[in-house]
């Protein structure tokens, strides 16, 4: 099945307003580009087709960004929504219902990073070695992170997980 980060973001603001744990656009920028390698690494397919970009604060999602920019630092209070210019048409994107891969992936991750406030988590996106760290240049804008560099990633990321919890 394939999504758009919108899809990807409600997913993340339900759980997030369940349990009562407010996102910021950083936070939820990060969530939904680590679900993006979750699956491309679990999976071997794209959750979305958006391509990611190496911008200064970390990995991004351009249409998330500026949908959600104008509540800076502060929470999010609205869900992500498609607009379709040449009809005027409006309607917020989910998960499928039956998509039980791609839910469980999500569960997965929002197990493992809710706990991590925006900036901890552009911090681990900051490590030596992650897939913005083999990208970013600031002298140019919008380079896109190639998917090969973010499966690698995840996989020896989701690879440590597992290690870790076998012991």
């Amino acid at each position: 099945m394939t999504y758009t980060p919108q899809h990807v973001a409600n997913y993340f603001l339900d759980r997030a307003e369940d349990e009562g744990r407010p996102l910021t656009p950083l936070k939820l920028i990060k969530l939904v580009y680590i679900a993006y390698g979750w699956v491309l690494a679990l999976v071997g397919a794209r959750l979305y087709e958006e391509p990611i970009e190496a911008w200064k604060h970390g990995p991004v999602i351009p249409s998330l960004y500026h949908e959600f920019k104008h509540f800076g630092g502060g929470h999010i209070t609205d869900d992500a929504f498609w607009y379709d210019l040449d009809t005027g048409d409006c309607a917020r994107p989910s998960i499928d219902k039956n998509d039980k891969m791609t839910r469980a992936i999500l569960d997965k991750v929002w197990a493992a990073y809710k706990r991590f406030s925006g900036w901890a988590l552009r911090e681990k996106t900051h490590e030596r070695g992650t897939p913005w760290d083999q990208t970013y240049d600031p002298n140019v804008r919008g380079k896109v992170i190639k998917d090969g560099v973010i499966k690698k990633h995840f996989h020896e990321k989701i690879r440590e997980i597992v290690d870790a919890a076998e012991q």
